[in-house]
């Protein structure tokens, strides 16, 4: 009977993308394990079954999302060694206890309280979490570990009638409003790229985000609209990558759609300020970040709140002009 590994990886769209390399690493030095895993919803789910990871190993994996998780007690009996990645300790510690699992590590990103156990990573190691993430493997076996950025997706059909386009992504989870850069701050960005050069521009992100796509362009000239290209909530998975791989530049704050960018290789620039770039930013060979840290940045790491600041003055101190100089830098304009 084959042995199963479990992994616990029920954060949002960010998170999974900076677990690829730690599947990658995990099937390369353990050939015979099943891997079971549990993400946060069917989207997540969705955007790993596109990773080249996934599309050559199907056999060798069982997905799961958090409503289906009483299927994982068919395997009860069968799961040799468990992974949490970035969950709370003390929920995955009584997950593993109900399914009888005795080896598990940990890793928490978000937490600096020390810890005496002796298979929990923190990050006072000042790892980004893909790091992080496969440095559990190393504790657990001393792996041999391969850090790439990559195309991390399977090939899909390139199709771009839009033209050279820049992508805006100003989006964020509810509970982390204070990750977003300002309306304000992207108008004026939009403004300055379309009045100086010829590219258009696309924003992209969940239906529910549309609203602040129609805060930025509140009562914009109309000879910005006709190179202003919206499709928030319009595209499916495979389509938001496809659009990401063909874009010039992607030009946004940390959110799920800045690291998808990054595991499709494009050229990223990320706004940072109330999170630390160097453990929750995009990693790729394309990467420039504009970091307004503050004093007391990272705002909800150091509590565990997540909802952060109600004033994140941090990215409210990023100027559009800023941004579009960076912009000018990158794209040699």
């Amino acid at each position: 009977m084959k042995n199963n590994i479990l992994v616990l990886n029920n954060h949002g769209l960010g998170d999974v993308v900076m677990s690829f390399s730690f599947f990658e690493n995990l099937l390369s030095n353990d050939s015979k394990s099943k891997i079971l895993v549990l993400f946060k919803s069917n989207l997540e789910k969705e955007l790993f079954t596109l990773t080249l990871v996934y599309d050559k190993n199907q056999s060798r994996f069982k997905l799961y999302s958090m409503n289906e998780i009483k299927k994982l007690f068919l395997y009860i009996f069968r799961i040799k060694k468990a992974y949490s990645l970035g969950i709370n300790e003390v929920k995955s510690k009584k997950l593993f206890k109900i399914l009888g699992i005795k080896e598990y590590y940990l890793a928490h990103s978000y937490e600096y309280i020390k810890s005496k156990s002796t298979n929990v990573l923190h990050n006072e190691k000042i790892l980004h979490k893909s790091l992080l993430y496969d440095n559990l493997l190393y504790l657990s076996d001393r792996f041999n570990l391969n850090n790439t950025s990559k195309d991390f997706f399977v090939d899909l059909e390139n199709v771009n009638d839009i033209g050279k386009y820049i992508v805006l992504t100003g989006g964020s989870g509810e509970l982390e409003k204070h990750k977003r850069w300002t309306s304000i701050g992207y108008r004026g960005l939009v403004e300055k790229i379309i009045d100086n050069t010829e590219y258009k521009i696309v924003f992209v992100g969940s239906s529910s985000e549309q609203k602040i796509v129609d805060e930025i362009l509140l009562n914009i000239e109309n000879k910005y609209q006709e190179k202003i290209i919206q499709l928030n909530g319009e595209t499916s998975l495979k389509e938001l990558i496809k659009i990401l791989r063909n874009s010039s530049l992607v030009v946004g704050n940390d959110n799920g759609v800045l690291h998808i960018a990054s595991a499709c290789d494009s050229k990223i620039l990320g706004l940072f300020g109330s999170t630390d770039y160097l453990i929750t930013g995009p990693m790729g060979n394309y990467i420039e970040i504009i970091d307004n840290r503050i004093e007391c940045a990272p705002c909800y790491a150091k509590d565990g709140n997540i909802e952060g600041c109600e004033d994140n003055i941090c990215m409210k101190g990023i100027s559009s002009k800023q941004v579009y100089n960076k912009l000018k830098a990158i794209l040699k304009l």
